[in-house]
């Protein structure tokens, strides 16, 4: 995690200032609040095998781009040869109870302890799953410290290990890992799809979740794999580079990606519109005329023509800045991204 003063300067870099960005920068301040508040929160809780576990806010919170209206997705792991999985579902009820005080926590994707110990077996294999995949991608890119702080910087380094210290597989630059990042976004487009058309929830806000949040994490993982590229030399520790960049936030780690790389004027589009579409979200209204919006009266919705709108625009934003990834390192983009 990067603090506020990183943050600016790496917007600044790419000619954007805060005064242009009110609501990443906002979103950035809240999240880093609502982290304290629900670290305070989860120490207050007596947790008997707390030494087994770690927990960690994931989703908007863990990505720094929560508001009021945002949930607080928590994700519990236990270290199975500590603890038992019936213990850990006490605990994690524990800490919901705790928490619920303060935030909303959704019981979906992340409704249940998870054995830490499964996230780093079987890395694509039969009994992999697309929970399991969905924490190892979270963990690793965007996930805040709750409780246990030691214990959730060690899986974090481990998740990444899977990959880094594969010796037939890892890649010149992580690339298993880099496949696992690109097999997480593919699985949440796929899940969009089983949600809408077989659960028949809700498609507007997860449509435009998909098209802005998201697509922008799928693009700054792959200028990160660029820069990378560009960056390694003969004893060179970009293993620790990758790492560390990894749980920046979005927009900064493509930012600085961008910047490195000679391409800092192709930010500023995306900073602008993923603002907007920030702005937007921190409105529980907006969100729940969204969430409620039927497919059929979407054209007649001014609130979700304007953000598709506004999608079309970071589209076209993304275009720009691959198109000069492609000018710049075409023989990478094609090897390591694409092919």
């Amino acid at each position: 995690m990067i603090d506020d003063g990183r943050f600016a300067n790496i917007a600044t870099a790419c000619g954007v200032s805060l005064e242009q960005i009110p609501s990443l920068h906002a979103a950035i301040h809240f999240s880093r609040r609502a982290l304290e508040t629900a670290r305070e929160a989860s120490r207050r809780v007596r947790l008997a095998h707390g030494d087994a576990v770690c927990v960690l806010a994931l989703g908007s919170v863990g990505r720094m781009e929560a508001s009021e209206a945002s949930d607080l997705d928590l994700a519990v792991l236990f270290d199975p040869t500590r603890t038992t999985r019936a213990r850990a579902e006490q605990m994690r009820a524990d800490l919901v109870e705790g928490l619920g005080v303060h935030f909303h926590i959704p019981q979906k994707t992340f409704r249940a302890a998870i054995d830490m110990h499964d996230l780093l077996q079987n890395v694509g294999g039969q009994r992999d799953t697309n929970t399991r995949l969905t924490y190892r991608a979270l963990i690793l890119t965007e996930s805040g410290w709750l409780y246990n702080e030691p214990a959730c910087d060690a899986l974090r380094r481990e998740i990444f290990d899977v990959y880094a210290d594969g010796t037939v597989t890892r890649g010149k630059l992580l690339t298993s890992l880099a496949n696992d990042l690109h097999r997480y976004w593919r699985t949440v487009c796929v899940d969009y799809r089983f949600k809408v058309e077989e659960q028949s929830k809700g498609w507007a806000l997860r449509s435009l979740k998909l098209r802005h949040s998201r697509k922008l994490w799928h693009l700054s993982n792959i200028t990160l794999q660029l820069w990378a590229a560009s960056s390694a030399t003969p004893g060179s520790s970009i293993d620790e580079q990758i790492f560390e960049r990894l749980r920046w936030p979005t927009l900064a780690k493509l930012g600085a990606c961008l910047q490195d790389l000679g391409l800092a004027a192709t930010a500023p589009p995306l900073y602008y519109a993923h603002d907007r579409f920030l702005g937007d979200l921190s409105s529980v209204a907006i969100r729940e005329e969204l969430d409620g919006l039927a497919y059929e009266d979407r054209r007649a919705n001014p609130r979700y023509l304007s953000l598709r709108e506004n999608a079309r625009a970071l589209d076209a934003a993304c275009e720009v800045v691959v198109s000069a990834l492609w000018r710049i390192d075409r023989a990478h983009l094609i090897r390591f991204c694409l092919l």
